[in-house]
């Protein structure tokens, strides 16, 4: 989604979006799990993780 400045339905369709922030529920058993190897993903990417004051500013 970041990357490709889009989201992909699962019919496939490309709908253009500008991601700055996501959520990840933690009342879902495999969260943090999930949350760190998406953050590790975005940092092989090269893509910056920062605190949501320092993106808003």
């Amino acid at each position: 989604m970041v990357e490709e400045r889009a989201l992909i339905s699962a019919s496939g369709k490309r709908i253009p979006a500008k991601v700055d922030t996501f959520c990840i529920h933690g009342d879902e058993p495999t969260a943090v799990p999930l949350m760190i190897a998406v953050r590790a993903a975005l940092k092989d990417a090269g893509i910056s993780v920062v605190p949501l004051p320092e993106l808003l500013s």
